[in-house]
This record gives structure tokens, sequence and C-alpha cells, in this order.
């Protein structure tokens, strides 16, 4: 619960927000359980929060998410990596409850291109005490992402990571060198036929790419999104059938930019379509691999998603309606002339 601060004209009672922590624990025994719990704890109390706490391990993800809105969350704080965050978000976004995330996976592209902190005590320092914003969320099929969704060698990179991973015991980023050397030597392409504002592509591919907004690809860096909130879809589609053009296309896109590599096209839009010949497709959303059933029917949410952020990053219209620690502000001249029903509140806040 939120409590009480400093304003000028007298104490500042803040409304009682509710805040729930779901946390996607890869260890699967209890120890590692209690011992995630115990460390989320103690970073919310730095910040004079003390949250209900579950720690789930893969299927039970969505099942905690759902009671913690049940429940009545304000703020729900996911933690885990990107995958974890696209499973939730479509859950948080229909119950137009505010997400807060602690970046506690491997990669964690959707908190960074949030400017969020990876340290676990300045993270819960945001969802406490930072700002409220909106950015948009993609949709394939019914299923959302965060990040982005790719088909043709990605997934099946993904894939084959996950069996070694299952097989051996490694790492990801360990497992996806050697994965990313078998795939490139089957160098897998599908015949896909693509719609995007007013584009049409009919096509043998190794890599279609859809992100949730604008990808900068260059010298400068790979990956990142300086924009959450334009309210499209961009489509990036290799237009090479041979493993020297798509390493070429890469090396090209990589050191020059996008724009530099020819047989790398892109179009941004609100909307797109992809089929295929067969009647499923093999698909990565936010880096987890799914199969999906033909045609690929793309849109972007904009909007979508309310997020906790640094109080430096907040934009758009969002923060007036979303929960936020410093809302429901009222004085003390004010709590005198309010009605009884407000009083136990303003009493339990002060007092937290």
């Amino acid at each position: 619960m939120i409590g009480q601060a400093r304003v000028a004209g007298g104490t500042a009672y803040r409304q009682p927000v509710d805040i729930e922590v779901v946390v996607n624990c890869a260890a699967g025994s209890a120890e590692a359980a209690d011992a995630e719990r115990t460390r989320i704890l103690e970073a919310f109390a730095l910040h004079g929060e003390e949250p209900r706490v579950a720690v789930v391990v893969g299927d039970a993800l969505a099942s905690a998410v759902e009671a913690a809105i049940e429940r009545g969350a304000d703020i729900l704080v996911v933690g885990g990596g990107d995958g974890t965050l696209g499973t939730a978000a479509r859950a948080v976004a229909a119950a137009e409850v505010t997400l807060g995330v602690l970046p506690m996976g491997t990669f964690n592209h959707f908190a960074k291109d949030l400017g969020l902190p990876l340290d676990l005590d300045e993270a819960a320092r945001v969802v406490v005490e930072g700002d409220t914003t909106t950015v948009d969320l993609g949709e394939v099929n019914d299923h959302v992402f965060v990040n982005n969704s790719s088909l043709g060698v990605y997934p099946v990179l993904v894939d084959v990571r996950d069996d070694i991973i299952g097989g051996r015991g490694w790492g990801k980023v360990r497992a996806a060198a050697v994965a990313g050397w078998r795939v490139l030597r089957r160098f897998p392409l599908r015949r896909l036929h693509i719609h995007a504002a007013g584009e049409q592509w009919d096509l043998r591919t190794p890599f279609v790419f859809i992100g949730n907004n604008s990808y900068e690809v260059g010298p400068t860096g790979i990956g990142a999104r300086t924009e959450m909130a334009q309210g499209q879809l961009c489509c990036y589609v290799a237009q090479v059938e041979s493993r020297l053009g798509f390493l070429r296309m890469a090396v090209s896109a990589a050191t020059r930019g996008s724009a530099q590599a020819p047989t790398l096209e892109s179009v941004c839009t609100g909307d797109l379509e992809v089929r295929a010949h067969e009647h499923r497709i093999l698909v990565a959303l936010d880096g987890e691999i799914t199969t999906l059933r033909a045609p690929l029917r793309y849109r972007s949410r904009p909007g979508a998603l309310r997020v906790r952020v640094p109080t430096d990053r907040a934009a758009g219209p969002s923060s007036a309606d979303a929960p936020e620690a410093g809302a429901g502000v009222e004085t003390d001249a004010d709590a005198d002339s309010d009605s009884d029903e407000s009083s136990p509140a303003a009493a339990r806040a002060s007092q937290e």
C-alpha cells in the first residue's frame, strides 16, 4: 500500500494501490522459489512496499497472472524475460491493469527499450516511484507480443536451441551459438505471400521479422527501439535464397544500415497478412515459439499496454488514467472537509 508524503500546505495522503508480483522462476525447486520470493520482497521493502509475491514455473504463469488480476491488483509486476512479459501482456492489457517490470531474463529487450534499470532494487523503485505511460502491443491470430515476431530461420533456431538446452543443460547463449550453426547448415526457406500497406511479396525467404514499431539496424546498434507508441508494425523481409546471400545481407545491414541492404526490404503499417502453402507455421513471439494456423493476420494495438517507467521516460496521454504512487493526493485541509467514508482510507494510508 502507498503511504503518505509531505507537500506544501500539509500532508498529502495517497489512495491505496495494490501491487502484486508474479515471477517466472527458471529453477523449479522449493528452495529456489523461496530465495526468489525473499529477494523480491527485500527489493520492494527498500521502497516501503510489501507486495504479494507469487513465484511460478512455466505454464503456471498465465494462471498466476489471472489470479492476481481477479484479486484486484492495480499494478501487476512481472519478473522474467521477454517471453514471460509477452505471455502476461495480453491479460494485463485486457484488464486495463498497469504492468510493472522486473527484468530477470537473459536479454531483457523490452525493459532496455523502455529505459528501465536492470538492477532489481532500482527496477522495484520504478514500480513504486515511477510514472505510467502507454505502449503498443503487436498481435497475430489472437496472440500478443511486446517486442517482435519472426518466421523462418529464427523460430527454427529457437526450437533447436531449446532442444540443446533440454538435452545438455547448457545456457541460452551457448546453446544459441550451436543452434545457429546447425540452422545455417540446413538453411530453411519458406514460400510466403505477404500483403502489407499496398506492398505484396510472393517469394521464398529464410527470414521475415515483424517488429512492434521500428527497430534500429546499423553500425550504431542492432535491435533497439527508440519509439514504442507509433501504432505501427514494421516488417523486414529477406529477399535471398542462399546462405551466402543471407550472410552478405546481414553484414551489410549491420555495418551500413538496413536501407543500404538492397535484399532486405521493409515496410511499416498498422496491419499485414502472411499466407503460406502449409496450414500451420512455426512462429517466434518475443523469443518463444508456437505453431499458428495460416494465414497469419498481424495488427498493431496502439497504446494497449500501460506500464511503469522511470519519470524521465513517461510520455503520452496515459498518466491521468493509471494508478500512480502519487495518485489521489489530498492535503490536510481537504481531508478535514471530506466525508467520513474517505477517512478510513486516509487513516490506513497514513499508518503505512
